[in-house]
């Protein structure tokens, strides 16, 4: 007598499903916010960068403003002599006048050409401070030269410190000057400057007030 199994079905192994791979929703929000950070932190490093740029752009400037005046002191020896540099001051400079008459150098204004005048040594050192402070001028649309247009909130001014108080002459041969040329710095907004509370106005610790200052015999 045969016996045969009462299940003859064959049997197949039973085998994992696997699992979708992938990233879960929490995994890109944290992926994000990471990102977001570090973009914010570049973006800060920008800002320092230009800010600093900028900054960098107005203290040449100014060095070069005061090499400037030195030089035209040294170009005139007898108005240093005469005391005629002992005391400027930009604040006393209106650039939106007429140019200083007589005028000590060529110049185009746009108008056509100007030629230089004759000047003493007095009349060239007031030309001096003018175009110190003012620049020369130019054509509508350029803009000028000088310590008002080219630095922001820009000042300067010269002092003599006498060499010897005895002979009466308040800047004596070979006394030393101080060169002082100043400005503020400036910030990102359009060239305004910072507001760094945000309450709408710019107080007097938010200005960055810059100086260069320099003593020479000349």
């Amino acid at each position: 007598m045969l016996n045969f199994p009462l299940n003859t079905t064959p049997t197949t192994p039973v085998r994992d499903i696997p699992r979708p791979s992938g990233f879960t929703l929490i995994e890109v929000l944290v992926t994000l916010v990471i990102l977001s950070i570090g973009l914010l932190g570049l973006a800060g490093l920008q800002i320092s960068g230009l800010h600093a740029n900028m900054d960098s752009e107005q203290q040449s400037k100014a060095t070069m403003m005061a090499d400037d005046i030195i030089e035209r002191m040294r170009a005139n020896p007898l108005g240093v002599i005469a005391g005629s540099y002992a005391v400027v001051d930009s604040a006393t400079q209106d650039c939106n006048r007429n140019p200083p008459a007589p005028f000590c150098s060529n110049f185009n204004s746009g108008g056509g050409a100007q030629d230089a005048t004759d000047c003493t040594p007095m009349q060239m050192a007031a030309f001096d401070a003018w175009i110190w402070t003012c620049g020369m001028p130019v054509a509508s649309g350029v803009q000028r030269n000088g310590v008002k247009n080219q630095l922001n909130s820009g000042t300067a001014t010269i002092q003599c410190t006498d060499a010897n108080g005895a002979d009466g002459d308040p800047c004596s041969p070979g006394s030393s000057y101080t060169i002082s040329v100043n400005w503020t710095g400036r910030m990102l907004n359009q060239g305004a400057l910072a507001d760094a509370n945000g309450d709408g106005t710019v107080d007097a610790n938010e200005q960055m007030a810059r100086n260069i200052t320099v003593s020479v015999i000349p």
